[in-house]
C-alpha cells in the first residue's frame, strides 16, 4: 500500500500518458481512408488544442497524486481498507467488488457531471473540459482543478465502505482511463459487430461523448448507457446516428470486397473507386 501511494504520482502520470499516446498514434498511422469512414466528429480540434489538453491534464495528474497520499493516510489511520493478500476475501470477493466499483463509478460520474452542468458549477469547474468541442485523445484527463478533485474524491469515498485489493484498484483504474481516452478519440475503433450488438446497446461509445462535447449537453454517462436512459438525457438523434453510423461502416466493408481496389488516374493520380475517402455525418 506505500508503494502504491509513494509511487502513485509516477503512476497516475504514465496511466494517462501510455493510453493517450498510444492511441494518438494509432489513430495517425490509420490509413487515412480507414480513419476517415470511422470518424465521429461534427468539427476539427483547433489549432494547439491537443497541447492545451495535455497542459491542463498534469494538473489533474498531480491532483490524483495527491489523492493517493491521503489514501495512504486513510489506510494508515485504519479507516481505508486495501489489502494484498487475495486470501483474505477471496477471489469471488475480489472480481464483485472489482464490477462494483465501475458500476458506482459510472453513478457516480454521471450525477456529478450533470451537477456540473449547472450554469454556476459549469463556469467554475467545468469549461475548461468543454473547451475541446472536437476533443483529443489527450482530453481525457483536461480538467479544472474543480472538476479533478470531484472525480479524484470517488475512490477514498468507495474505500470507506468496501475493502478492495490493490490489484483490483489498479485494473479499475487502467480501465477508467482507456474507456476515457477512447471516448475523447473522434475516431471510433470498436468492431462493427460489438457497436451494433451489445456494446452499442449498453457501453457508451466515442460517438456517445463526442456528441456530448460537440452539443454541451446530453449524454453523460461514462461507461454505460442506463442513466442516460432513466435519467433521459440521452442525445434525441444518438440512436439515429449510430445506426447510420454502422450501416455505413456495413457497407464499405461489403463495397471493399465486392468491388475492384480503386486506382489511379489522371496526372493529379487522383485515387476513386469504392475505398475512396468518406466522412462521416
Amino acid at each position: 500500500v506505500r508503494m502504491l501511494a509513494v509511487g502513485k504520482d509516477n503512476l497516475d502520470l504514465a496511466r494517462y500518458l501510455i493510453p493517450a499516446a498510444l492511441v494518438a498514434l494509432a489513430l495517425r498511422l490509420l490509413p487515412s481512408r480507414v480513419r476517415s469512414r470511422r470518424q465521429v466528429r461534427v468539427t476539427q480540434p483547433f489549432a494547439g488544442q491537443a497541447l492545451q489538453e495535455f497542459r491542463h491534464s498534469m494538473q489533474t495528474v498531480a491532483i490524483f497524486a495527491s489523492n493517493g497520499v491521503l489514501i495512504y493516510l486513510g489506510v494508515r489511520v485504519g479507516l481505508l481498507t486495501i489489502y494484498t493478500d487475495m486470501a483474505q476475501y477471496g477471489w469471488l470477493y475480489g472480481g464483485l467488488s472489482l464490477v462494483l466499483v465501475i458500476v458506482a463509478h459510472d453513478a457516480w460520474f454521471y450525477w456529478t457531471h450533470r451537477f456540473l452542468h449547472t450554469r454556476q458549477m459549469f463556469r467554475w469547474a467545468h469549461r475548461v473540459h468543454h473547451r475541446s468541442v472536437a476533443p483529443t485523445p489527450w482530453a481525457a484527463y483536461s480538467f479544472a482543478p474543480g472538476e479533478a478533485v470531484v472525480q479524484a474524491i470517488f475512490l477514498p469515498l468507495i474505500l470507506l465502505i468496501l475493502p478492495l485489493h490493490a490489484m483490483m484498484i489498479s485494473v479499475f483504474l487502467v480501465h477508467m482511463i482507456v474507456r476515457n481516452v477512447l471516448g475523447h478519440a473522434g475516431v471510433d475503433v470498436v468492431p462493427r459487430a460489438w457497436l451494433a450488438g451489445w456494446w452499442g446497446r449498453w457501453l457508451t461509445t466515442t460517438l456517445h461523448h463526442d456528441m456530448h462535447h460537440a452539443h454541451g449537453r446530453h449524454n453523460y454517462g461514462l461507461y454505460f448507457t442506463w442513466w442516460d436512459k432513466i435519467g433521459r438525457t440521452e442525445h434525441p438523434e444518438y440512436r439515429r446516428r449510430l445506426a447510420t453510423f454502422v450501416d455505413g461502416l456495413g457497407r464499405q466493408h461489403v463495397a471493399a470486397v465486392d468491388q475492384p481496389p480503386p486506382i489511379n488516374i489522371g496526372s493529379g493520380g487522383k485515387r476513386i473507386g469504392p475505398l475512396a475517402k468518406t466522412k462521416f455525418r
